[in-house]
């Protein structure tokens, strides 16, 4: 009888013992797995990628502002407002135009050939050479009567002009920072995003690993791995998601800032 009650309280031992080594074991393998960002384990591959503050950061905004000064959208009303700058500036020396001037020159040789003879003399030939230069100079006014009254409103109509080109590229550059601010905070909160996703998908890895355990051990069912195994696959495919949009705006927001920012990246 003390035999029995011998063997009974060394397998309630020996039993609690095992428990707690593979707690231990299955705690160990969900612990330590989120400490790399991403870990997608299965038999036959290991895929890692790692996401931190360190590996990728976006570009300041001012920086990205200030290289969008290049893009052709900008730059195109850059030219107008040049355009029109210069024309100003024509404007205000339209009063040249009342006045002309005029100015020739020319330099030649007068040739004169002759012959003579008279009933005593006989026939003999005769020439006479002139060197000649010629200046003229001159000038014309014409000032139309409206013209001259119209110079100052001519000035200031251009100068209006110059303005409106001026805010429609203010206009155009604003709207392409809203653009870039949207952009650039959705990729933020994506990779924020991409990192809770990164470390919830750490988890269904260790957690198979565990259902997997379990059921070679004979201490669930097939249907509690599938069932993790599809909750792994699910969240495996909405990391690749939000993978692929940050991948997408960082391109988007390349074209738009004209600024280099990939290569930076691990995507």
């Amino acid at each position: 009888m003390n035999k029995l009650k011998y063997y009974i309280l060394f397998s309630l031992c020996s039993f609690s013992c095992l428990n707690l080594l593979a707690k231990g074991d299955n705690n160990k393998v969900i612990q330590e797995a989120p400490k790399t960002d991403i870990i997608v384990q299965s038999k036959n591959n290991t895929i890692s990628d790692s996401i931190s503050d360190d590996s990728f950061k976006l570009p300041p905004l001012s920086v990205l502002f200030e290289n969008a000064r290049n893009n052709p959208s900008v730059s195109i009303l850059e030219k107008d407002r040049q355009l029109q700058k210069k024309l100003l500036t024509k404007e205000k020396k339209a009063w040249m135009n009342f006045f002309s001037a005029r100015a020739g020159y020319s330099h030649g040789v007068t040739d004169n050939y002759g012959t003579q003879t008279d009933v005593l003399t006989p026939i003999f030939y005769q020439y006479t050479g002139i060197e000649q230069n010629y200046w003229n100079v001159g000038g014309n006014v014409n000032i139309p009567i409206e013209e001259l009254f119209d110079l100052k409103g001519k000035v200031n109509r251009q100068k209006i002009l110059l303005e409106k080109a001026e805010l429609t590229k203010d206009q155009a550059f604003d709207l392409l920072k809203q653009q870039i601010i949207h952009i650039y905070v959705n990729i933020e909160s994506n990779i924020e995003l991409l990192k809770e996703t990164s470390q919830i998908l750490a988890l269904y890895q260790g957690a198979a690993l565990e259902a997997e355990e379990e059921y070679r051990h004979k201490r669930n069912n097939i249907s509690a791995v599938a069932l993790v195994k599809e909750q792994e696959c699910n969240t495996k495919a909405k990391y690749e998601n939000i993978r692929s949009n940050i991948r997408e705006q960082i391109l988007v927001l390349e074209i738009l800032s004209k600024t280099d920012i990939l290569p930076q990246t691990n995507f």
